[in-house]
C-alpha cells in the first residue's frame, strides 16, 4: 500500500493507522511533505497511534509486511525491482519533494494489481499520474474527500486528473483498505 499526502496529510496517516491491526499482512510506504517538522518528530508521532512497526525508509532496505516506511524529508521514496526501498536524491527541478507520483507509479510497476494507493490531504499538486498508473496495473485507488481533508489541493488535483475508484471520509478510509486487503489475499 502507498499513501502520498502533504499539509494536514499527518493527522489523517495517525487516524487510519491506528485502526490497523498489528498483523496486518502488508507494507505501507508513505510519501509524506511535512516541511516544518523534523523527520523524528514526524515518526513520534505515527508510532504514537499505529499498531505496527514504523521507520523512516532506508535505501537498499527488504519490503517487509506489518511496516510503516515514511519518506525522509525532501527525497524521493519508491520501489525497486527487487521488492527494496529506494531512496532518490531530489533533482534540481523537482518542485514536489517527496514525489507521490514517483512512489506510486514505482509501485504499480513492481506489485501492479496489489497495490493500494491513497491520496489524503495536501497542498500540492501531486499524485495524479500515480494514481493513474496504479489504476492501469489493475490496483485500486482511494482519494480522501476533499471537503474532509484540512488541505484538499491534492484530493481535488486527483479526481479532476484520474477517476479514483474510490473517494471516502478520512474516517472511513481505514475499514475500507482492511476490506480491500482481504480480498487481495
Amino acid at each position: 500500500m502507498v499513501i502520498g499526502a502533504a499539509l494536514g496529510g499527518l493527522t489523517a496517516i495517525a487516524k487510519i493507522a491506528s485502526t490497523w491491526p498489528r498483523t496486518m499482512p502488508v507494507a505501507v510506504l508513505i510519501s509524506l511533505s511535512t516541511k516544518d517538522q523534523p523527520a523524528k518528530s514526524v515518526l513520534q508521532i505515527i508510532e504514537s497511534y499505529a499498531h505496527l512497526k514504523v521507520s523512516l525508509a532506508v535505501d537498499g532496505e527488504e519490503i517487509k509486511p506489518a511496516h510503516i516506511y515514511v519518506s525522509p524529508p525532501d527525497k524521493h521514496l519508491a520501489v525497486g525491482r527487487s521488492g527494496v526501498v529506494r531512496i532518490d536524491e531530489p533533482g534540481l527541478f523537482d518542485s514536489v519533494r517527496p514525489s507521490v507520483n514517483r512512489l506510486f507509479s514505482a509501485a504499480a510497476a513492481v506489485y501492479g494489481p496489489r497495490v493500494i494507493g491513497i491520496i489524503l490531504s495536501g497542498n500540492q499538486y501531486d499524485g495524479a499520474q500515480g494514481m493513474r498508473d496504479i489504476e492501469a496495473a489493475g490496483g485500486v485507488s482511494i482519494v480522501q474527500d476533499p471537503d474532509d481533508a484540512i488541505a484538499s489541493r491534492m484530493p481535488w488535483h486527483v479526481i479532476r486528473n484520474d477517476s479514483p475508484r474510490y473517494r471516502a471520509k478520512g474516517a472511513d478510509i481505514s475499514s475500507l483498505v482492511q476490506r480491500l486487503v482481504l480480498d487481495k489475499l
